[in-house]
């Protein structure tokens, strides 16, 4: 079995890159999802335990926060691992790829995705969001279809106190610093199968924890300097510098 590599096996050029996502500053378990649901997402995919144990040590994970990590997401079905000679093989499990696949569109679209047409709905009683709908107050919600049971009037700009329901001051400002980020990757030519999985992966996790939190609105809707859908444009272009390789080549 391959041994992780050290920070000195990695090239110059890749530490230089992925630093300014901040590699071993993320939730372990989290970031094994990612790179799952980045190079195993298909069904019958696996990861070798070696070559994940590559990918998460270039990302400055330790092999003990990984072993404690594939345990947890194995006790809460994400991961299955098996046997294989001396090592083992994980995989997603048919839940794990569930939802893998059901977030994948919103993380890798090249434009926010979702309906035009939206009606800020309102009840004299409470009103709950369905699917789709946002819940904006106990009798509020906003929703892409008027609602039989509300009065609901079609809206194409919201006021400052719907898009504080929709936007964090914590989720705009991640969003803002994530930007910030992701400008400052310089995807350099050269670089390794390990190392292109894991700045792909550092990518799309740094990513994924702003836009699945986000509501699923158009943009205009989000407050004014949001700055989700720039992020958004830095990761379709960082990611197509960034070619999936083949798990078998980490």
């Amino acid at each position: 079995m391959s041994a992780a590599p050290e920070a000195t096996d990695l090239s110059p050029e890749f530490l230089a890159a992925a630093a300014p996502l901040r590699p071993g500053e993320h939730r372990v378990w989290s970031l094994i999802v990612t790179v799952f649901g980045d190079l195993a997402r298909a069904e019958g995919a696996e990861i070798e335990g070696a070559a994940l144990g590559r990918i998460m040590a270039a990302m400055a994970v330790k092999p003990e926060a990984m072993r404690v990590a594939l345990h947890r997401l194995r006790k809460e079905g994400w991961i299955e691992s098996r046997k294989a000679g001396r090592g083992a093989v994980h995989r997603l499990t048919e839940a794990g790829r569930a939802g893998s696949e059901a977030a994948a569109p919103r993380i890798y679209a090249a434009f926010a995705e979702g309906p035009e047409l939206w009606f800020l709905a309102l009840s004299e009683g409470p009103a709950e969001a369905g699917p789709g709908e946002v819940q904006l107050t106990t009798s509020a919600v906003l929703s892409p279809a008027p609602r039989p049971d509300c009065a609901a009037g079609r809206v194409d700009a919201l006021p400052g106190w719907v898009q504080a329901r929709l936007c964090s001051e914590e989720l705009f400002t991640e969003a803002a610093r994530l930007e910030q980020a992701l400008a400052a990757v310089r995807v350099p030519e050269g670089l390794a199968p390990l190392e292109v999985a894991a700045l792909r992966a550092l990518v799309v996790h740094s990513w994924r924890r702003v836009v699945l939190k986000a509501p699923q609105v158009p943009p205009r809707f989000m407050p004014d300097g949001w700055a989700g859908e720039r992020c958004r444009s830095l990761v379709v272009s960082l990611l197509a510098a960034l070619p999936r390789p083949e798990v078998g080549e980490v």
